[in-house]
């Protein structure tokens, strides 16, 4: 599976290399971000806790995938974005990123024969 290019607010940016410890990384970073509460979040399934696991799924894949665009932060953090950059970053991570992510962690699902 190829990297994944993206560009946002006039900058490019690529994928690290896609290895299975990047994925191990990305479920450390959710649960690190979450201070463990991740799946607690996930099952509440209110539209609050949705927006804080989203902002943590997209602060994660960053900080994993391509640490470039954290360094590039202007405010240092996902999480001091203001909200009209967000919104931008919530909609090319939805549009773009979390489709190629999806069918990365598809190639690692069980296998009906297994």
């Amino acid at each position: 599976m190829e990297n994944l290019n993206f560009e946002i607010k006039g900058k490019s940016y690529t994928t690290s290399d896609l290895r299975v410890g990047k994925i191990v990384d990305l479920w450390k970073m959710r649960t690190a971000l979450s201070m463990g509460t991740y799946g607690q979040m996930y099952r509440i399934s209110m539209d609050s806790a949705d927006e804080a696991i989203l902002a943590i799924d997209i602060e994660a894949f960053m900080t994993t995938f391509c640490s470039k665009f954290i360094e590039d932060l202007k405010p240092g953090t996902i999480r001091d974005m203001g909200m009209d950059d967000y919104k931008k970053l919530k909609d090319l991570y939805l549009s773009e990123i979390k489709p190629w992510l999806d069918e990365v962690e598809g190639l690692l699902k069980k296998s009906e024969n297994v």
